[in-house]
């Protein structure tokens, strides 16, 4: 009879070590099949189209230019990626009002000025509207652009095409908003007004040490005053200077946000020694100002080295600078 009792309690152990190790796997089993689930579960989810992978958005450079005479706008590639133009949507907005224009509306012409062989807008091509069958342009006080790329969404580029700014001054020069400094004489600013008008008789005036680098920096401040927004567009920038210089070694130098982006030779008028007359010259830096922003980022500055002894008497002077804009 013990024999017997004691088999029942090892049988009652082993019993219940077993229904232990059931409990164990089945938990472990359950959490198998939540976390399975759940995984099948996110990869549906995030392998949806369009999720992971959304619409590449190009990164395209553009111009654009608008001639409200003939109720024509036109749009150049000037850099980066190709677009399909069947992707491309154009909105100009005119005084409040919008007017869209699809491949099927405007023209793209090659590099050659040729219609287009093919459906991509690319480097040097340009798209041609003529807006006039849904929008008056000549007559309007603002017009915005936006070019929009349909596939993924995204407004690749907002420009202001124009605005009604009434009458700008013809030559903006650094009075009164600018300002005009002298490198020779330390902390030295002139009064920008010497450089507002040509021939009355005021100036900035510099001898030259040898062997110095000198310059006369040139700055045309803030042009809110002057009622144009940070965005606006140009289309023409013509640069004026009106010097004498008695010295070869004579270069202007054009800098946005201190970089300097292209250097000019000033040369003296004829082969004189030295320049009695005032010598007038104008310079297209369209390329390098872009919007109202560029100018106010603009320092022009005239630098020289001279190399002949001092008793050479090297001199500059500068009787007028100024900027001239279209847009």
């Amino acid at each position: 009879m013990t024999f017997i009792a004691e088999g029942n309690k090892k049988c009652r152990g082993l019993t219940r070590d077993c229904r232990a190790v059931s409990e164990v796997m089945g938990a472990v089993l359950m959490i198998a099949i939540v976390v399975l689930a759940f995984s099948a579960v996110a990869l549906t989810v995030f392998s949806d189209e369009g999720s992971m992978d959304p619409p590449h958005t190009p990164h395209t450079n553009l111009q654009e230019n608008i001639d409200r005479s003939k109720d024509k706008v036109q749009i150049f590639h000037s850099g980066g990626e190709p677009i399909d133009l069947e992707d491309i949507k154009i909105i100009l907005n005119v005084d409040g009002e919008q007017a869209e224009f699809d491949m099927s509306e405007f023209q793209v012409l090659d590099p050659d000025g040729n219609l287009s062989s093919d459906d991509v807008f690319e480097l040097k091509d340009c798209i041609v509207i003529d807006t006039s069958s849904k929008v008056n342009i000549e007559e309007a006080d603002a017009i915005d652009l936006y070019f929009v790329h349909t596939a993924s969404s995204q407004v690749i580029q907002k420009t202001i095409l124009w605005r009604d700014y009434g009458e700008l001054p013809d030559w903006i020069t650094p009075y009164p908003y600018g300002s005009v400094y002298d490198s020779l004489k330390k902390d030295h600013w002139w009064d920008p007004e010497v450089v507002h008008q040509i021939g009355d008789g005021y100036y900035t005036e510099n001898d030259f040490p040898k062997n110095i680098t000198i310059y006369e920096s040139f700055t045309f401040g803030s042009l809110e005053e002057l009622g144009l927004s940070e965005d606006t567009s140009f289309s023409k920038v013509i640069l004026k200077i009106v010097y004498r210089i008695h010295d070869q070694s004579a270069k202007l130098v054009l800098e946005i946000n201190n970089v300097p982006e292209i250097v000019y030779e000033l040369p003296k008028k004829g082969n004189e020694s030295v320049t009695s007359e005032f010598v007038e010259k104008e310079f297209d830096i369209t390329q390098f100002i872009k919007n109202s922003t560029d100018l106010e980022n603009i320092e022009v500055k005239i630098s020289t080295t001279p190399n002949a002894a001092e008793p050479a008497d090297k001199e500059g002077w500068i009787d007028f600078i100024g900027i001239h804009l279209e847009y």
